[in-house]
């Protein structure tokens, strides 16, 4: 469980930075836009115009890598999250197996139990002829000297 919240904490960490990447692509995108405007508007200021793009366009180069860095550690975390989801499946079914085998073993000891309990019963009419056993059960218990029915509360 651990290990999703902080694959999810690690996917949703990504995405804000994605977004954040894509903004800022588009942002990048505008001012382009609006610097190509100026330079028909103002030939002036062509050459410190120029400069300026060429920062720009090292930035977007920088920001396209880390993207193109972020989108493959999104699909890396995307097939995780699979092998991920396939194991919790899988832990659930075996779960679910040994919850059944559980009920096997318990269902098999009380079988025991009962059977061992018919048994002595048996030997103690066997050791003492005449004996009336007609009101044990293994579900009963003695109080204050009778057989009475066993509760979980008592």
């Amino acid at each position: 469980m651990e290990l999703q919240t902080d694959f999810y904490a690690r996917e949703v960490t990504l995405q804000v930075q994605v977004t954040s990447l894509q903004d800022m692509v588009e942002a990048y995108e505008e001012v382009q836009k609006d610097l190509k405007d100026r330079c028909c508007e103002q030939a002036e200021k062509l050459e410190r115009m120029e400069g300026e793009m060429a920062t720009q366009a090292k930035t977007l180069d920088l920001l396209r890598g880390d993207h193109g860095k972020l989108q493959f550690e999104v699909s890396r975390l995307r097939v995780e999250k699979e092998a991920l989801e396939k194991q919790v499946a899988s832990g659930d079914a075996t779960i679910e197996e040994l919850e059944k085998d559980k009920k096997t073993l318990i269902n098999d000891m009380a079988g025991t139990f009962e059977e061992g309990f018919k048994e002595a019963l048996a030997q103690a009419v066997c050791e003492n002829p005449g004996i009336d056993v007609s009101n044990c059960d293994s579900t009963h218990h003695i109080v204050d000297g009778k057989v009475v029915p066993f509760f979980l509360d008592d």
